[in-house]
């Protein structure tokens, strides 16, 4: 159930501008996120090898499942950035630390934007009282704001489940647009719940929520070094903690939660004008499901005659048959839409392509492939390739 309230008990806001990108003073680029008292956290983080310093200090300070404030930046990903990156992101979680009278490493961050380039630690941590200040009274879409890099809007979601305690109430936001694949896409996104539960618990909701989301996506097939996703679970003195019986509502929520916040990802999509759902069904297991749905999602021919609105199934086909898993093409059905193009592995008619043109011409729809040859299925959300993706890309450093 969608609760659009964005305050939720527990926890601050505040953002502000440090001109990390271009000196750029006019754009919230800096901000934070504090707890009223340290909070159950988890974290799931990119698995690209070369990873940035804010995840490796991430990984590190979560072993413990504990967690009091997130620092996080947009314009400098401080990747690539050697020990000077993880000097640099000490120093900056260290200076909160000491605003908030808190165990540094109860403090994280997150960055995201150039990589190679240190950051403009003087010019942040000049900037950290305002954060602290601006605690008091700042808003959770300023923060929002302040992770976004080629985004065109906000990206946030408000939800609430009914427990044995009552409402319990999530409030998650996220960055990413380019760099979208999967194990992780390059994101950042933050989910936040007023009830505590344990650790261990939470790591496995939030790893279970992540593979169903964020994990099943893609807009360009390029993974970031940067990508990560926390979660914090009762940020105030006097949050209860669920019983066992709770569990389920508070994955569900969780996973709700995960999968809108993705699916903003993918209509955001940089020079995206389509967002499709690629399903794979009757495949012999899930694995297989996805893996050929992955395949077909993270497909150059495929995703650019989406944005042309041509019907080329060949190409959908094709790419299936690329994925490395054994199925017999002659017996396969393929759907655009509620269209069907292909039944048992030919044209269902010889009148589809205008009713399946007319599909692709909408901004949303479902590529469905039957590969009957079993129960399991899959799917993944991707976008088309456009003109505009190559020019967003091409100068996205000037």
């Amino acid at each position: 159930m969608k609760d659009y309230d964005s305050h939720l008990d527990g926890f601050r806001f505040s953002a502000t501008s440090a001109g990390i990108k271009r000196a750029d003073l006019e754009r919230l680029d800096f901000g934070l996120i504090a707890a009223d008292a340290p909070a159950t956290a988890a974290a799931v983080t990119t698995t690209n090898v070369v990873v940035a310093a804010p995840v490796i200090l991430t990984r590190e300070r979560l072993q413990k499942g504990l967690c009091r404030a997130i620092l996080v930046n947009s314009g400098n990903a401080n990747a690539c950035t050697g020990e000077q990156g993880i000097r640099d992101a000490i120093a900056l979680t260290a200076e909160v630390s000491s605003e908030l009278k808190e165990d540094p490493n109860l403090v994280v961050p997150l960055s995201t934007g150039v990589i190679g380039v240190p950051l403009p630690l003087e010019r942040m941590k000049k900037r950290i009282p305002s954060l602290i200040q601006g605690l008091e009274t700042g808003s959770a879409k300023d923060v929002a704001q302040a992770m976004l890099t080629t985004d065109t809007h906000l990206k946030m979601v408000s939800l609430k489940a009914q427990t044995s305690l009552g409402w319990i109430r999530l409030l998650g936001m996220a960055k990413g647009s380019g760099m979208i694949a999967p194990q992780m896409a390059t994101m950042l996104a933050v989910l936040l719940i007023d009830a505590r539960v344990e650790p261990t618990f939470l790591r496995e909701a939030l790893h279970s929520a992540v593979e169903k989301s964020f994990n099943s996506i893609t807009v360009d097939g390029d993974m970031s070094t940067n990508d990560t996703v926390v979660a914090l679970a009762g940020g105030s003195p006097q949050a209860q903690t669920l019983e066992s019986r709770d569990r389920a509502a508070f994955s569900d929520l969780l996973t709700e939660a995960c999968m809108d916040l993705a699916r903003q990802i993918i209509r955001d999509g940089e020079g995206a004008t389509k967002a499709v759902e690629i399903r794979v069904q009757g495949a012999q297991d899930t694995a297989s499901a996805l893996r050929i749905a992955r395949k077909i999602a993270e497909s150059s021919l495929v995703k650019t005659a989406i944005h042309g609105e041509d019907p080329n199934w060949g190409r959908i086909v094709s790419s299936a048959g690329a994925a490395g898993i054994a199925f017999d093409p002659n017996v396969l059905d393929l759907f655009i839409g509620e269209v069907q193009i292909v039944t048992s592995g030919t044209l269902a008619s010889n009148d589809w392509e205008p009713a399946a043109r007319e599909v692709m011409k909408r901004r949303e729809y479902v590529i469905t492939l039957d590969l009957k040859a079993g129960q399991a299925q899959g799917a993944m959300l991707t976008t088309d390739l456009s003109e505009e993706y190559v020019k967003i890309n091409a100068d996205y450093r000037s």
